[in-house]
């Protein structure tokens, strides 16, 4: 498989929707999506009201680009997290396995924290899915595994 080609499946998709789902609801953020760090949406969670998600994810993707470079001018490796406060609306971007990046669009009113701490959470369990999707692709002669979710923990995790 290519490193530049990235084909959900639509189990994968579920469960990467259903991850950004929850912890959009859980911060009350406005908008969450999954890019890859060419800046492509991949996957987006919320309401995109006002909002153009394809300049979005272009910009945050530049954005973590010159970041690294700033981190190598300062001797640093890289840095993987961004918070962009704003007067009503707030950014966070987080680095994802180095393919893709976490972009939250959240109330400035809310606690930074908290939402570090929730999508340091999340951005593991996107790995996870991640990791499991690539596992599968470099078995293709293995027959088809059963889904990973059933219905009811996929209603559980979309909180119908």
């Amino acid at each position: 498989m290519s490193t530049n080609t990235f084909n959900l499946h639509e189990t994968d998709f579920l469960r990467i929707n259903a991850i950004l789902g929850k912890m959009q609801q859980e911060l009350r953020a406005e908008l969450v999506l999954l890019i890859s760090r060419s800046g492509q949406p991949i996957v987006i969670s919320g309401s995109a009201e006002n909002i153009d998600c394809t300049a979005l994810a272009s910009l945050a993707a530049a954005n973590l680009a010159a970041t690294d470079g700033l981190a190598n001018i300062v001797g640093e490796k890289e840095f993987s997290v961004l918070i962009h406060q704003g007067r009503q609306r707030s950014l966070f971007i987080s680095d994802l396995l180095k393919r893709f990046s976490l972009v939250l669009v959240f109330d400035a009113s809310s606690s930074s924290g908290l939402v570090r701490y929730k999508c340091k959470r999340t951005t593991q369990l996107l790995e996870d899915v991640i990791h499991d999707f690539h596992r599968r692709m470099e078995k293709p002669e293995a027959p088809t595994s059963p889904p990973l979710f059933s219905d009811e923990e996929l209603e559980e995790l979309l909180g119908e």
